[in-house]
């Protein structure tokens, strides 16, 4: 019981904030202070995939400090960049230790981050009616549609998986219709991928990826072409659907993404300006080229981009934007190699199905389009919890060999 509060109060800890070179919160001067506790060398001989993963962690550290060093980057801006990357993986390793042992302690994991959205809110006002009036986008995105999401991945560890997806379908179709357009595509690609796989093959190999991903997409886009009807004639009018009509083909979801991610696009072509080493952690857009930018995508006032950084808001264009390619190249590696352990995983089987699937499907868009900040307080949890997964099936299939393997060999014998 000891260990299911801890880990509740470790994630509620990452509310409670203050500025120490950057904003640090009270669970990551925990990571930081008790490194020794948890981190143990027979730890490393016994799971030796966590040397691998620790290899490209240093090797994305490396590649930050030669960049920060190169750049001449200011002490204060490099610090943060280089504890983006450390608390990262000291948190990986923290929740992996504790889900090897025991999976379902995602549990409290879960409703220590509900709990941290209840208590400690958001940066940003609104309310319910807000949004319900289409003017709570932001309300929307970043307070309601967390908690009911993480309420909703609770509910699936207990519920039957059926009955569950139907629920999730819905549910991210109304964020997508009241504003919160990211989190509920990422729901209901989560609820299509989890029935196709229930109601499939048994077993997903290569082509049932492919087959899988094809139908996703052209269900996907079905919906949008719906959505983007439905906007265009004013049936919908809620949340930030304005953006919709300023894009110059809304029927192709790319346009939408330039008018809702622009920073990701400018963010790029700030990597490409200076591609070999970057501009730097937090470096300033001293000359507002970039800002500029923001300003001829959006067709907006330059006056309310309110902006002294050069842009990202993609963890993996970031990491190249401010460290050059190499740390983007670690960075591209770290994912691909924690996203290979999601396949064997995807089985009708497997209870934990659906939370896989929204773990698997969030680290892409996260690293995609979502900001650096991501990589040290929700990705690790993610990362410990598929890998655990991956783990505890395969020692599964080993002891199930052996036993079959066994009862072959004794009735041989007889």
């Amino acid at each position: 019981m000891l260990i299911k509060l801890f880990i509740l109060l470790f994630e509620i800890g990452f509310g409670i904030t203050f500025n120490v070179i950057g904003t640090i919160s009270m669970s990551e001067v925990f990571l930081i202070l008790g490194v020794f506790w948890y981190i143990k060398t027979d730890f490393y001989k016994k799971f030796p995939v966590l040397k691998t993963i620790s290899l490209l962690y240093l090797g994305l550290l490396l590649s930050q400090i030669l960049s920060e060093l190169i750049v001449g980057n200011e002490l204060n801006n490099s610090l943060r960049g280089y504890a983006v990357t450390i608390v990262s993986y000291l948190h990986f390793i923290f929740l992996f230790s504790f889900f090897i042992k025991n999976r379902l302690l995602i549990v409290y994991a879960l409703i220590g981050m509900l709990a941290k959205q209840l208590i400690f809110g958001t940066e940003f006002e609104g309310s319910v009616g807000e949004v319900l009036d289409g003017e709570g986008a932001t309300f929307l995105k970043f307070y309601v549609a967390p908690i009911v999401t993480n309420g909703l991945l609770l509910i699936s560890v207990f519920l039957p998986k059926k009955n569950i997806v139907l629920l999730f379908f819905l549910v991210g179709l109304a964020f997508i219709i009241l504003g919160a357009r990211s989190s509920g595509l990422i729901i209901v690609i989560t609820a299509l991928i989890t029935f196709i796989i229930l109601f499939g093959r048994s077993k997903i190999n290569k082509t049932g990826i492919l087959i899988i991903s094809f139908i996703t997409i052209f269900l996907s886009y079905g919906l949008y072409i719906l959505y983007v009807n439905r906007v265009l004639e004013g049936s919908i009018t809620s949340g930030n659907s304005a953006q919709l009509k300023e894009a110059s083909n809304p029927y192709n979801p790319i346009n939408l993404l330039v008018m809702g991610r622009t920073e990701t696009f400018v963010g790029w072509v700030a990597f490409m300006d200076e591609p070999w080493f970057g501009h730097g952690a937090w470096a300033k857009d001293a000359t507002g080229k970039y800002r500029m930018l923001i300003f001829k995508i959006r067709d907006t006032d330059y006056r309310e981009i309110d902006l002294d950084v050069i842009p990202a808001h993609s963890v993996l264009i970031g990491t190249g934007m401010q460290n050059g390619i190499f740390a983007l190249f670690f960075m591209v590696c770290i994912l691909i190699y924690f996203l290979k352990f999601c396949p064997p995983l995807l089985n009708k089987r497997n209870k934990l199905l659906l939370l896989l699937v929204y773990f698997a499907i969030t680290i892409i868009w996260v690293f995609l389009f979502s900001p650096s900040s991501h990589f040290r307080l929700t990705i690790p949890l993610y990362f410990a919890f598929i890998l655990a997964s991956f783990l505890v099936q395969k020692k599964r299939i080993y002891l199930m060999r052996r036993k079959q393997k066994l009862q072959s060999i004794r009735k041989s014998a007889l």
